[in-house]
């Protein structure tokens, strides 16, 4: 009996050395690739803190659970009609990679994924590359909605109500929205700017190629300023000077002091386009935001004209007794 029990704890110990080791091999950034019903790209990022190993997707938690080498997830998203869904994760660990299946737990939906570790990026002399052309939306990533809040932007997302939208009263949502949004863009290029524009909102962005500093009395736009330089063929963009905003329709702010990270790939045979977008907002969230964008290149396309409206958002809340409601609301957050 003694015999047997010193084998029970050997082995319990085991187990628990077996999980420990699984569970620091996790830590750090994954770069996420998932099959389900479209491609879509992600950041997974396993974080130590308080003693305690937490995953995060994009830059918002996610439960997970680690029983040996096999690891469980669930990872909130939301869909183009902005239900919030959940898709379930399975897989194992091997090594610098993470592989598996998922389901969507609203129709049971199946697809599969892969993890691989992030490889630091090596600098590379200036081998610009040229992405003219019209260019439409493809995937806009995993759209994970729950983020790591601040206790004030949490506040703020508590208090948020679908009227304080931008786009409902046709003002620009901002850059993270945007380039996300299923309308195209063009984008023209020469060697001093690289010019895109947004079918959305008729959005016009110019980034500035040339070196310049950021103009110390620039006023801030939905877009911001943005600079730019080539990194091999990854351009790679910084932008500030943004207006408030939201990342999403569920009313994640964006701050005035917030900062956009954007590296910009082109493929091989030049058909698609990939942008690794982050933001990094203190005030707001204590993870950067990570949103992939795809494109690819459709010069069939015409652009259109965005034809939006305010009246009908405004008539409505006079009929409805509430657009005085909403100036006060509006007076409020300003």
């Amino acid at each position: 009996m003694i015999a047997k029990s010193k084998v029970r704890v050997l082995g319990f110990f085991l187990t628990v050395l077996m999980v420990n080791t699984c569970l620091a091999q996790l830590e750090g950034e994954w770069y996420l690739t998932i099959n389900h019903v479209a491609e879509r790209l992600g950041v997974i990022s396993f974080e130590r803190r308080e003693g305690e190993l937490r995953a995060f997707v994009d830059g918002g938690p996610a439960d997970f659970d680690m029983e040996g080498n096999r690891l469980e997830m669930d990872v909130d998203y939301r869909n183009g009609g902005g239900r919030l869904l959940s898709r379930h994760f399975t897989g194992t660990l091997n090594g610098d990679s993470l592989s598996g299946t998922l389901v969507a737990e609203h129709d049971d939906s199946t697809g599969t994924w892969l993890a691989e570790r992030f490889v630091p990026e090596t600098a590379l002399p200036a081998a610009p590359v040229d992405l003219s052309g019209i260019w439409s939306r493809i995937s806009a990533g995993m759209e994970k909605v729950f983020l790591d809040y601040t206790d004030s932007a949490q506040a703020i997302v508590d208090d948020y109500n679908y009227l304080d939208d931008p786009g409902l009263r046709c003002n620009s949502p901002g850059l993270v929205r945007i380039s996300g949004w299923p309308y195209p863009m063009e984008i023209i290029q020469n060697d001093r700017q690289v010019t895109i524009l947004y079918e959305s909102f008729r959005e016009v962005r110019r980034i500035y190629m040339d070196g310049r500093d950021i103009p110390e009395d620039f006023p801030a736009s939905a877009m911001g300023y943005s600079t730019g330089h080539w990194e091999g063929s990854t351009l790679v963009v910084e932008t500030s000077l943004l207006k408030p905003n939201f990342v999403d329709q569920a009313g994640q702010p964006v701050s005035g002091n917030a900062k956009i990270r954007e590296r910009i790939v082109l493929s091989e045979d030049g058909q698609n386009l990939r942008s690794l977008l982050t933001l990094h907002d203190p005030e707001n969230y204590k993870m950067p935001i990570v949103r992939f964008r795809q494109w690819r290149k459709t010069p069939e396309r015409t652009m259109m004209e965005y034809d939006c409206d305010s009246y009908p958002f405004y008539r409505g809340l006079e009929l409805e007794g509430k657009l005085g409601d909403f100036l006060e609301r509006v007076r409020q957050r300003q």
